[in-house]
């Protein structure tokens, strides 16, 4: 498996993300080919929908803002945002609300403040599995191509682990998850509860080489990765709570706690 980084210029609020991208192949001689998988950044997908604010126009400031900002010492704007963006607030620790937003779980609701510029954050995108597939399709079209797959990624960490990981958060054209459940092990012993998340999986790898600081690489070209394209996906990332592991054990700990 192949992996090289695009270099796009600073992408501002509006831009239209995915010309620019074309153009920059174009310009540094990179074509895609068969098979390829393409990770963009979510940071530059949310920026080029204008999903930047700032955080002096945030006026209205709940009391669920303002005692969360109390209890994890934050931006009680920041928070008011978190609150609007989050479908469900986990909990928290200083400087950090772990947040429930498009069926999975992110620090501050995926808001980041990280090169967005003095007193702005960030948004997620929006419309995440619409844009993922025009993304595809818009690029599997300029490149007259039969299988292409795209992922918007983004970084999450890891219970009982430092530093971040590669997570993706939308995906189209290929499986996203690969179901070993019935395989054989080594021992002809029949898997019961294994699942592979092949998209995670390659986010993390691409997560090597996106951009994080100022290097300006939010795209990763990843070719021979060997998985299953579709046009019809059967598999989803996701996972309702209640069969999650963390979110089990972490809801009958706090009932004890309390």
């Amino acid at each position: 498996m192949e992996l090289f980084a695009l270099k796009l210029p600073l992408i501002k609020k509006g831009d239209p993300l995915l010309d620019i991208i074309l153009s920059e192949l174009d310009v540094q001689g990179k074509l895609l080919k068969e098979g390829d998988i393409v990770v963009i950044a979510e940071k530059v997908v949310a920026t080029s929908q204008g999903r930047v604010v700032s955080l002096s126009d945030v006026k209205k400031i709940s009391l669920k803002a303002k005692n969360l900002s109390e209890l994890y010492d934050m931006d009680e704007r920041y928070v008011e945002l978190i609150i609007r963006e989050a479908s469900m607030i986990i909990g928290g620790m200083t400087h950090v609300i772990l947040a429930k937003i498009n069926d999975f779980l992110i620090a501050n609701a995926g808001i980041d403040q990280s090169n967005a510029g003095l007193d702005k954050v960030v948004l997620l995108p929006n419309n995440l599995k619409k844009v993922v597939w025009e993304y595809r399709d818009n690029l599997k079209k300029k490149y007259n191509l039969n299988n292409l797959g795209l992922i918007i990624a983004d970084s999450r960490v890891q219970p009982l682990r430092k530093g971040t990981i590669g997570i993706a958060i939308a995906t189209a054209g290929f499986e996203p998850i690969e179901d070993l459940i019935g395989h054989p092990d080594l021992f002809n012993r029949p898997m019961e509860i294994t699942t592979r998340a092949i998209a995670d999986d390659l986010a993390s790898a691409a997560q090597f080489l996106l951009s994080e600081a100022d290097q300006r690489t939010p795209v990763v070209i990843i070719r021979e990765s060997n998985v299953e394209f579709t046009e019809k996906p059967v598999s989803t990332p996701e996972m309702e709570a209640e069969k999650c592991l963390y979110m089990n054990i972490f809801s009958k700990y706090l009932q004890n706690v309390e």
